[in-house]
């Protein structure tokens, strides 16, 4: 017979709370037992002292049978005592005194007790507790007194209580059973209600989530329920969705496979055709009709059964064909080569082989006009190679010719700026030198004056101090133009040095860029153009100061040459920092006319001029490009727009790279 849960738990609840029941009254019965012998032996114990107190002084006097008439009234009576008889026993076990109702003789237990007797032992035999304590009789005898006290109100007792805890724990135990039924009956409809929801999702109908109460297990089951239920969902929706995406997938690869340019055939590993696309028949003709379950060794279209077998042996040996070449029966009766590839794969189930072939007859014949056009052309090779090896060495010696032509015309490019530098030079040192040929000239007209009245003796002391102070003018005039001639000699002898030798030293930025400017000061007050420089004091370089001069040179002479052609208010600024890694920044400004786009983009070429036919080489700037990138190792730029002026920075290491000995 088949239970439902609902009647297992009922059952499994009955049986648990009777077992728990039948424990809790036996261990109150047990419990209740023990209380009663423990209560009896207390009582017994308070008789044994009590009646050893009051028998004590009869019983060392010899006077205990005195005492039988009032021991026997007072145990004549059951409900005034619990004591039911009193026997008093001398050494021998002789009773001296025996009073009241004992229903059997002396328990044995106690007599052999009693030869051990030093305190009071008890017996339980049924409702009475018999006792047994020593006496003290005359001439220190030690006899014993033993009686018996009724337990029949304790025993009452216990059986009252006994009954009630029974009453209590039966009312408990139905109590009990009726919650759990009332609780599985709660239970039962809400597993009936989630087994009838889960019915309906077993049959497919998973829209309708289950009822949720509370936070019960049974509620935690109906939330699990509906999450697997909404899982369930998504996952036959994703499932749904990957059979339609796989439906498409196979169409289309179905239309790929129809479609496909290449011949594509599928076999099964015994060579039988299950399918073929359009391109088959398209190369083969009417040949390639009703291939579908054809074996290879029935379709028309091989060369022969040699070429087929030979493609089954690559197959079988290394497991797919790769690029085999293999001759074929073309529609037009020719024989033709295709390239044949292989690819296994598993088709509804089974292993599958899908072959492609690729028509090289064309190309093949191709290459074999090609290789006959390639013998016939080698003879036309070497002769034009001869051709290009005389060309080649004519422009060999053109390109000599270009590059030496370009060396000269470099140096003459160093050479003009070195003249231009000469010409100011000799234009700055006509005025001190002028001026000191004059002063010396006048001074020397007036020692001959100075000379004539010293001889006439007409000399007079005003006469002598104005010439002498004529001579210290005249002096000081002289020695200041000297001066200044010689500080512009030595500026220029130290930029044609450092140009001319371009040897590889310390120097100072400053004080380099000051004598470079030196050089250029009568043309620039010609335009005039104010000077500023912006370098710091200190700042040394281990590099080339001719490359730098000739650098300074070429920009100031581009700047008074195109910048500030019919321009007011003139000026050029250079200025230099030191930035991280050693390098020196230094930049050129003027506030000219400015460059367009056009030539901007061209302002390092060479021989790129906007004064061509008016004295401009076009190698200015290509100088300039040169020496910031290969002589001091250093990146430069410009920034110029129409109107805005040009601003060139150069990039240079403070310590110049290495250069080789020529």
């Amino acid at each position: 017979m088949s239970l439902s849960l609902r009647a297992k738990f009922l059952m499994l609840s009955a049986i648990v709370q009777a077992l728990v029941v039948g424990l809790l009254i036996w261990n109150g019965l047990r419990l209740m037992n023990h209380a009663v012998n423990s209560n009896a032996e207390r009582v017994a114990q308070e008789y044994a002292v009590t009646l050893n107190l009051s028998l004590s002084p009869y019983a060392t006097r010899g006077r205990l049978p005195e005492l039988n008439t009032y021991l026997a009234e007072m145990l004549s009576d059951p409900d005034d005592s619990l004591l039911r008889y009193l026997t008093i026993l001398d050494e021998h076990e002789s009773p001296i005194i025996a009073v009241g109702k004992r229903d059997q003789p002396l328990p044995p237990q106690l007599r052999q007790a009693g030869d051990n007797l030093k305190g009071a032992h008890t017996l339980l035999d049924g409702a009475t507790l018999h006792a047994r304590a020593p006496l003290l009789l005359a001439d220190n005898r030690i006899g014993s007194i033993n009686f018996g006290v009724s337990t029949k109100d304790l025993r009452q007792a216990r059986d009252e209580v006994l009954v009630q805890s029974c009453v209590i724990a039966l009312a408990g135990f139905a109590l009990g059973v009726l919650m759990f039924y009332i609780f599985t009956h709660g239970i039962g409809r809400r597993l009936q209600a989630l087994t009838g929801e889960s019915q309906q999702m077993a049959l497919g109908d998973y829209s309708k989530a289950l009822p949720v109460h509370g936070d019960d297990e049974i509620a935690i089951f109906a939330r699990t329920l509906n999450t697997m239920s909404a899982a369930l969902r998504e996952r036959i929706a994703q499932l749904e969705q990957s059979q339609r995406r796989l439906s498409e997938s196979e169409a289309r690869f179905k239309t790929l496979f129809d479609m496909a340019p290449l011949p594509l055939t599928v076999s099964d590993r015994e060579g039988r055709i299950v399918a073929a696309n359009r391109a088959v028949r398209h190369t083969f003709g009417s040949a390639a009709d009703n291939l579908i379950g054809k074996r290879s060794n029935e379709v028309p279209f091989w060369a022969s059964a040699v070429e087929r077998e030979r493609i089954w042996q690559i197959y079988r040996e290394e497991g797919a064909v790769q690029g085999a070449i293999a001759g074929v029966l073309l529609p037009d009766g020719s024989v033709g080569s295709v390239a044949i590839w292989s690819s296994s794969l598993t088709l509804d189930g089974n292993d599958a082989i899908i072959w492609a072939l690729l028509d090289l007859t064309e190309e093949l014949n191709a290459k074999r006009e090609l290789k006959d056009l390639n013998v016939s052309l080698e003879s036309r090779v070497r002769e034009r190679s001869a051709a290009l090896e005389r060309a080649n060495g004519e422009l060999n010696a053109t390109l000599q010719t270009l590059r030496h032509t370009q060396h000269e015309l470099l140096s003459s490019e160093k050479m003009a700026s070195l003249g231009s530098l000469v010409a100011g030079i000799a234009h700055e040192l006509n005025t001190p030198i002028g001026n000191s040929l004059l002063a010396s000239t006048a001074l020397h007209d007036r020692v001959l004056d100075f000379g004539q009245q010293v001889s006439a003796g007409s000399l007079r002391r005003s006469q002598l101090t104005a010439h002498l102070d004529e001579v210290c003018t005249a002096s000081t005039l002289i020695s200041g133009s000297l001066h200044k001639a010689a500080e512009l000699i030595s500026s220029f002898k130290q930029i044609a040095v450092d140009q001319t030798n371009d040897q590889r030293r310390a120097f100072d930025l400053l004080a380099a860029v000051q004598d470079a400017i030196a050089t250029y000061m009568p043309r620039l007050r010609r335009v005039p153009c104010e000077v500023t420089l912006q370098i710091p004091a200190g700042l040394v370089l281990d590099s080339y100061p001719g490359g730098l001069y000739q650098i300074l040179n070429n920009l100031i002479t581009n700047a008074l040459t195109h910048a500030f052609e019919q321009r007011q208010g003139a000026a050029i600024t250079v200025s230099a920092e030191r930035l991280e890694g050693d390098i020196i920044a230094l930049a050129f400004r003027d506030n000219g006319s400015g460059m367009g786009d056009d030539v901007l983009r061209r302002v390092f070429d060479p021989f790129f001029t906007t004064r061509m036919g008016q004295g401009g080489t076009g190698l200015g700037m290509n100088i300039v490009y040169n020496i910031v990138t290969g002589v001091l190792g250093g990146r430069i730029s410009i920034d110029s727009a129409l109107g805005a002026g040009t601003t060139i920075r150069m990039l240079l290491p403070r310590v110049a790279p290495q250069r080789e000995a020529k």
